[in-house]
């Protein structure tokens, strides 16, 4: 039995070619109608279970029926078996060619996903029906749908939305992949043998059964495996079965010795976990796994470009169909200890080779630093930030985030654990439940009602309190209600909290029908005997809900405005003003250009600055003394993933001079255009917020010009990057003790190449993909909605333009 990988695949570079074979049949897949396959199989199973059968008991026996029903099959351009097709839908709307902002309601509707099916010979109205009803009468649905009914008038008008997450989280696999399934299931019996608490002893049964399910998914593909083996004419390919047939027959029951085999149990583990929340659970993220392949790496001592063609085929994986629809799938390098001491390693750097050949939509890369990060590290990010198309690795700063994670009350010993969920929330790899975009809150929105009596300027709609509501027998006159803004904005804004929270943890309910005990055995669920969807009981070590905050900039600086205007204008000029925001400024032109003189964030003024950093504090404060289902704590989370164009789109005008409908400011970051005194004093107006209330995560986007980096070679420019731009905002060369900025994304373009890219894509990208960010997630350009290519181009660097 011959299963030495490098024998077979060499430097890796066959293995490369084929993971972009993979990636060719992705990009021609149209149809994934896999999930409902996947739902089809639970509504078969519901009439062969036995009633009373616990939550827990009930997924894993729909987990094992789908991988023992689910059609399957292996590319012929496969390195490794697995697939996420299966899992996912064509719905995610930022790259949906049909996506408007202005018609975007929401992911609100858990039966819409079934407007996704693509036609398909057997797919009669019949059988859709048929599941859809069943799919309706779930429990899940139906308080799904309760819960968001109830929030309507708010989340139509994008006051706050909520969401059920069904991912956003860190599985650690690298036990379940070192010791193999058959060891962990031979603990966990013993834990059931131990265990006294009947719901305890019924969530570990129902684990070990969806490890069976594992195993099921493996023998089969092993089955296919031998089959494509025993017919292949061409004698290299067959090699290549059989390494993968034989691979199968020992992974997962026993733990993994190669790099090959901790690859393929690990793929095995992830497709398992995204059937089990099938369909769409995004942002599921892979952490530190540099860290976890190394080991592998380094027994095979396998050279940098050989794991490098390995490690594409993994990447290749992540991307599902046409558009790559499984979205903000995140994978990190390198970082740092509690000590400091620094982690990088050679899979760090194979990793980096595999994502830079590869130049795949997705999943994501991201990049831990610290101030004793390797020069060779920043060097050689000089490809990815200056090669037109390539994609570019998200930047965290590990020497503000492991102590800001410290303080919110994670162990020093988990803390250098931590990974990002989906964009850039910091989660506790395998121990954090943290429910990331679980709410999202809209700043300039409450705002906007406060000024209006209560009162939407768009609808017209009652949102929320009048002044005289929010402060008992008062009725301000104009003036004094711009001059105490502050006191009756944060009033409505506990109200606006309250009503959010209560309705965040409708929809955390809601899906707590749905277990999950196979992801639950990589999130702790082993130690506590509870799954980790359970909202009664809490199965994770660290459980908490985020809300995602939108509309700083614009926040502050209508704060600065109005009480520029309040001290020097008359009632009868503040009732103006105030006329003036319901009608977006018609008719008041002057007035508006008043009121866009006003200090702006983002240019390094005190006055404003000042402000920002206040309503960071406060708002998160605030949030964070409001709990969860479970009792823990909302985590605030200053970012808006492209969602500052929808929420803008449903906001009036606002007191800074901005228009009705128009964009808010991308995460903490100045409302487009009005940085206006350059990239240095936007980085020194950053600087100043407070970094360490922001424990939910962060957004902050540069749009960069490469003429400001006129060295000669890539490696030279990823050097003076560090200078020009992560040494300003990251502070990496450790001066003061203070929570610095933890967390950048950037494209190093121009407005001009991007429109004549859209304008002859054939000649500029002729192989139909140019990554580009959108929030922190990468995707190809081309794909996206014309409305979030836009976007992309407007908030890059002015002069650029």
């Amino acid at each position: 039995m011959n299963r030495d990988w490098q024998t077979i695949y060499g430097d890796g570079e066959r293995a490369a070619e084929l993971a972009d074979g993979f990636f060719r049949e992705q990009k021609e897949t149209k149809i994934l109608n896999g999930w409902f396959r996947v739902l089809e199989i639970h509504k078969d199973l519901m009439c062969e279970l036995p009633e009373g059968l616990s939550p827990e008991m009930t997924a894993a026996r729909r987990l094992k029926a789908v991988a023992e029903k689910l059609p399957l099959h292996i590319s012929h351009s496969a390195v490794f078996a697995g697939s996420q097709n299966d899992a996912f839908s064509s719905s995610y709307a930022l790259i949906h060619p049909s996506f408007k902002v202005e018609e975007f309601k929401g992911y609100c509707d858990p039966l819409g996903v079934f407007s996704d099916l693509g036609e398909e010979k057997g797919m009669t109205a019949e059988r859709i029906a048929s599941v859809k009803n069943y799919y309706a009468r779930t429990a899940y649905v139906r308080d799904l749908k309760k819960a968001y009914r109830d929030c309507a008038p708010q989340t139509e008008e994008a006051l706050f939305f909520v969401e059920q997450v069904t991912g956003h989280l860190i599985p650690d696999f690298s036990r379940l992949i070192r010791e193999g399934s058959t060891a962990v299931k031979a603990e966990i019996q013993d834990k059931i043998n131990a265990e006294g608490d009947k719901k305890k002893k019924d969530a570990l049964r129902a684990m070990h059964l969806s490890l069976e399910a594992l195993e099921v998914l493996a023998a089969r593909y092993c089955e296919i495996a031998c089959i494509k083996r025993d017919r292949e004419p061409e004698p290299r390919r067959r090699r290549e079965w059989e390494l993968m047939a034989e691979t199968l027959e020992t992974v997962p029951r026993e733990g993994a010795e190669s790099l090959y085999e901790a690859l393929q149990f690990y793929i095995l583990c992830w497709q398992t976990m995204c059937l089990e929340q099938s369909p769409n659970p995004y942002a599921f993220s892979a952490g530190n796994i540099d860290r976890l392949f190394e080991p592998y790496r380094a027994t095979d001592k396998a050279e940098r470009q050989a794991a490098a063609g390995l490690l594409q085929a993994l990447l290749a994986f992540y991307n599902v169909g046409d558009r790559s629809w499984a979205i903000s799938q995140n994978m990190l390098l390198s970082g740092r200890d509690r000590s400091g001491k620094d982690l990088t390693n050679e899979t760090s750097y194979a990793l980096m080779d595999a994502f830079y050949r590869g130049r795949y939509p997705q999943p994501i890369l991201s990049m831990r630093l610290h101030r004793n990060s390797p020069e060779k590290l920043f060097r050689e990010s000089g490809r990815f930030f200056f090669t037109p198309g390539q994609l570019t690795p998200s930047l965290f700063n590990d020497d503000s985030m492991l102590p800001m994670l410290m303080d919110r009350g994670v162990r020093p010993e988990d803390a250098e654990n931590y990974a990002v969920a989906g964009c850039q929330e910091p989660l506790i790899a395998g121990m954090d439940n943290g429910n990331t975009t679980n709410s999202w809150l809209n700043l300039a929105k409450v705002l906007e009602i406060t000024l209006n009596e209560g009162c939407s300027t768009i609808t017209g709609r009652k949102l929320g309190a009048a002044p005289g509501e929010l402060v008992a027998a008062e009725k301000p006159d104009a003036r004094e209600l711009l001059f105490r803004i502050r006191e009756y904005y944060y009033r409505q804004l506990d109200r606006t909290m309250d009503a959010m929270c209560a309705a965040a943890d409708d929809c955390s309910r809601a899906l707590s029908r749905l277990r999950v005990p196979f992801l639950s055995c990589a999130m702790g669920g082993i130690e506590s005997g509870v799954d980790m969807r359970n909202d009664t009981a809490q199965g994770t070590r660290y459980n908490g809900s985020g809300c995602l905050i939108h509309g700083l900039s614009v926040l502050a600086d209508s704060f600065r405005a109005l009480s520029d205007f309040a001290d020097s204008k008359s009632e009868e000029e503040c009732r103006t003003l105030l006329e003036a925001l319901k009608k977006d400024f018609s008719g008041a032109e002057a007035l508006r250009q008043y009121l866009q003189e006003s200090a702006k964030f983002g240019n390094n003024e005190s006055s404003v600055d000042d402000e920002a950093a206040e309503i960071v504090a406060l708002v998160s404060d605030r949030l964070k003394k409001r709990t969860n289902y479970l009792g823990n704590p909302f985590r605030p989370d200053w970012s808006s993933p492209s969602t500052h164009l929808l929420y803008g789109y449903w906001t009036g005008a606002t007191p800074d001079g901005r228009r009705a409908r128009s964009m808010l400011g991308y995460g903490v970051d100045p409302l487009y255009g009005e940085a206006t005194t350059g990239i240095n004093s936007r980085l020194l107006s950053l600087r100043k917020l407070p970094y360490e209330k922001m424990d939910g995560g962060c957004a902050c986007h540069l749009g960069i010009n490469p003429a400001y980096f006129p060295e000669k070679g890539l490696e030279d420019k990823g050097a003076a990057f560090r200078w020009r731009v992560l040494e300003p905002l990251f502070n990496l060369s450790g001066r003061g003790d203070r929570i610095e900025p933890f967390y950048l994304y950037v494209n190093v373009t121009t407005a001009e190449t991007l429109r004549k890219l859209l304008a002859n894509p054939e000649k500029y990208a002729p192989s139909g993909v140019y990554i580009m960010r959108i929030h922190g997630t990468f995707v190809n350009f081309l794909d996206l909605s014309p409305a979030i290519q836009e976007d992309i181009i407007l908030r890059l660097d002015g002069s650029a333009v």
